[in-house]
């Protein structure tokens, strides 16, 4: 590959990456003046409660899927950045006859300067307050699916909610713990007769 197809296919990838980036953030910004105004909106009327939390599960998964394509879109600058490594390392071994042993020497420069580059984005703060943001999203999203679907699906069916169920198991090994103490204690009782 020539130094000017080099530079041709260096300024596609950018223009590519900055492309989607550009995109991704205008579909962000044109949500929030729009969607997100809705969401914010207080309900009202006799399904208010039902419209607030409806709206909160919505937010919920925005927000969730906000912060996989931040993700995404930071995983697509590595995988550039690395590509762009590979290219510069194998820039004058790739001209000339086509061996198995170059396929080799590729394949094994291509794992060593991936695995670097993802090493180096593994270790950065940015990868870590962006996979914590992530958790964060997700966990919440669980926490209002689990409640929507205990709320609209199981009381109506009369099926025991996860709250109901632990309540049931902490009296459980409640009831366990007493049942022992008081098998100890007819024990000691016989004992001493």
């Amino acid at each position: 590959m020539s130094p000017q197809d080099q530079k041709i296919s260096k300024c596609d990838e950018e223009s590519d990456f900055k492309s989607t980036q550009e995109y991704y953030d205008r579909w962000l910004n044109i949500y929030k003046a729009t969607m997100g105004k809705l969401i914010e909106m207080p309900a009202v009327g006799p399904a208010r409660e039902i419209s607030e939390k409806t709206m909160k599960g919505l937010s919920t998964f925005i927000n969730l899927y906000t912060a996989g394509m931040d993700i995404n879109s930071n995983l697509q600058g590595v995988f550039t950045e690395a590509m762009r490594r590979v290219q510069e390392k194998i820039a004058n071994d790739m001209d000339g006859e086509i061996s198995p042993g170059n396929y080799k020497e590729f394949y094994r420069i291509w794992m060593e300067t991936y695995s670097e580059a993802f090493k180096e984005y593994s270790k950065s703060d940015h990868f870590a307050s962006d996979l914590g943001k992530l958790n964060s999203c997700l966990m919440d999203f669980q926490q209002n699916n689990r409640e929507m679907i205990e709320e609209n699906f199981l009381k109506p069916m009369n099926l025991p909610t996860k709250k109901e169920i632990d309540e049931i198991n902490k009296e459980l090994y409640s009831l366990k713990k007493t049942v022992k103490e008081l098998v100890k204690e007819i024990k000691e009782l016989k004992e001493n007769k």
